[in-house]
C-alpha cells in the first residue's frame, strides 16, 4: 500500500479494511459496554462479581452473537458521602446486532437495574457509541406476575 507523499499514515477512508484482511463484509460498528463492580457503594466487596460477569456475557452473547470480558481493571469512584471507593471492575462489551439488541432493551434494563439493586450500587455504568450512561435509581424488583415485591 502506497503512502501519500509527506504523510506518515494512510487514511482509513482510502482502504477497504474488510477486503484487505479477508474479513466478512457485514461487520459491527456499535459497541455496548457494561462495568461489573466488585464493591458496593460503601466500599464493601460484593462477593459475587463472577456471577454478574457470567450473566452479562450470556445475555450479550444471546443478543449479539458474542461478548468479551476484560480482566479486572483498577478504578476509583466517589460516593455520595465524598468517600473514594477503590475498586476492580470488569469491563464486559459486545458489538451489536442492532435489531435484536434494541428489541431486547427491556431485558438489558432489567439486568442492569437488578445488578445495581442486588449489589447495593451507587450507580451502574454503561457505554454506548462513546457515550457514558450512569444509572443511579434502580427499578423495583418484580415477581413473576409483574407485581412489585
Amino acid at each position: 500500500m502506497a503512502r501519500k507523499k509527506g504523510r506518515s499514515r494512510i487514511a482509513t477512508d482510502d482502504i477497504d479494511l474488510a477486503a484487505a484482511l479477508g474479513a466478512q463484509e457485514n461487520y459491527a460498528t456499535q459497541c455496548f459496554t457494561v462495568y461489573i463492580p466488585n464493591k458496593d457503594k460503601n466500599g464493601k466487596e460484593i462477593g459475587n462479581q463472577r456471577q454478574w460477569i457470567l450473566e452479562a456475557l450470556a445475555l450479550l452473547t444471546e443478543l449479539n452473537g458474542d461478548a468479551t470480558a476484560m480482566p479486572q481493571t483498577e478504578g476509583v469512584w466517589g460516593n455520595d458521602q465524598g468517600e473514594l471507593i477503590w475498586e476492580h471492575p470488569v469491563v464486559v462489551y459486545s458489538f451489536l446486532r442492532p435489531e435484536v439488541f434494541f428489541e431486547n432493551l427491556p431485558r438489558v434494563r432489567e439486568f442492569l437495574h437488578r445488578m445495581g439493586r442486588e449489589t447495593n450500587q451507587g450507580e451502574v455504568a454503561v457505554e454506548y457509541q462513546k457515550q457514558f450512561f450512569l444509572i443511579r435509581e434502580f427499578d423495583s424488583a418484580t415477581d413473576e406476575t409483574g407485581d412489585q415485591e
